[in-house]
């Protein structure tokens, strides 16, 4: 099953910003991948920056976003609708 995981903080405003561009951008693309919103901790995440988004099948990383640009999020969307449609018809690595 494939998922984005945005991992983002309070504190940080522009993860709060993406929060409401990611469903916006999403819906414009008509992705229908799952987005779960997960609280960054330091013990379960290894990331560097924030706001960062992972693109995942069967818990297998595909494709990792950082920022806020909403050209680099169209494009991270269509990479991983890219991914999940190669993974159905069973081309994946």
């Amino acid at each position: 099953m494939s998922k984005i995981t945005l991992i983002t903080a309070d504190f940080c405003k522009p993860c709060q910003y993406l929060k409401t561009l990611l469903p916006e951008i999403a819906k414009e693309l008509n992705c229908d991948i799952p987005v779960i919103v997960e609280e960054f901790d330091e013990d379960k995440h290894f990331i560097t920056k924030l706001p960062t988004m992972s693109f995942t099948i069967d818990g297998l990383e595909k494709s990792r976003m950082i920022g806020t640009k909403k050209e680099n999020v169209k494009a991270f969307l269509r990479t991983a609708m890219a991914f999940e449609n190669i993974s159905f018809w069973g081309y994946e690595d």
